[in-house]
């Protein structure tokens, strides 16, 4: 029973069931900005607060499927469970959960910028730059989002590494 859970977790449907989780939340996300962005002085709490907290999920997310191939073991499903569907798998994951969590941390990179006293970076009256680039940000999250279901969704059985 825990192993099936946790196979569930690690494997494509559940990264599947992830991604497509934090696709709706990006999508939302960039809902919500988009208008807020046109007067972003009168908004900035409120664009801090959707930046950072994607920002977050983004950094958190993909650190852990980054690291999908060292947590197998540690779960003990490898070397039982090892495929080379598994080996697609954790190539893939390991090079989109880098991306995720650079855009995460270019991210909050943006609204810390914000935060900082002018002193020291000043923003004042470029707020709206700076939370535009996030978005920015979140549209390229979507994009590898939707490529990285596409890849996981068409993972083959036999798999060679230099193939993708």
């Amino acid at each position: 029973m825990r192993d099936k859970a946790l196979l569930f977790l690690t494997g494509r449907n559940g990264i599947l069931l992830f991604n497509v989780l934090i696709l709706a939340l990006s999508i939302f996300s960039l809902w919500i900005m988009a208008p807020m962005l046109l007067n972003a002085l009168d908004n900035i709490p409120d664009l801090e607060n959707v930046s950072e907290s994607l920002g977050v999920i983004l950094i958190a997310y993909g650190v852990a499927i980054e690291e999908r191939h060292s947590l197998m073991p540690i779960f003990k499903l490898y070397p039982k469970f090892y495929t080379e569907k598994q080996a697609y798998i954790d190539d893939i994951c390991h090079a989109y959960g880098l991306f995720y969590l650079l855009l995460g941390l270019f991210m909050e990179m943006c609204v810390a910028c914000v935060k900082m006293p002018n002193a020291i970076i000043d923003t004042d009256h470029i707020e709206y730059l700076l939370f535009g680039v996030s978005a920015v940000f979140i549209v390229w999250n979507t994009g590898l989002m939707f490529r990285h279901c596409y890849l996981l969704y068409t993972a083959p059985e036999q798999y060679t590494p230099d193939a993708h």
